[in-house]
């Protein structure tokens, strides 16, 4: 009897639209500043980059780009993701009314 409790229990709610753009503005800060602090940090220690002048670290301005940047491809993969899925939806609302 328990089992078919589960099946009768209603669906979970979708995730709020405020939730899935606060995660992936964290998503973008994070991989922002790994590619350019800690990324910056590991090269310069690897002497692959050399070490910039005092009062002219580039890491900021590459923090605040690469955060623009993710966040930019975030929502036009979101735009273009939600276009084909309105696309195929109508497709199978046009098959149903054939």
């Amino acid at each position: 009897m328990e089992e078919l409790d589960k099946f009768d229990a209603a669906p979970p709610a979708p995730p709020r639209t405020w939730k899935v753009l606060g995660l992936l503005a964290m998503t973008a800060l994070i991989f922002s500043y790994l590619g350019s602090y800690a990324m910056a940090n590991v090269l310069v220690q690897a002497e692959v980059v050399s070490r910039w002048p005092p009062n002219t670290d580039p890491r900021p301005k590459w923090l605040i780009a690469g955060f623009i940047a993710l966040m930019s491809l975030f929502l036009i993969a979101g735009g273009v993701f939600r276009w084909l899925s309105r696309r195929q939806l109508r497709a199978i609302d046009a098959m149903d009314t054939e």
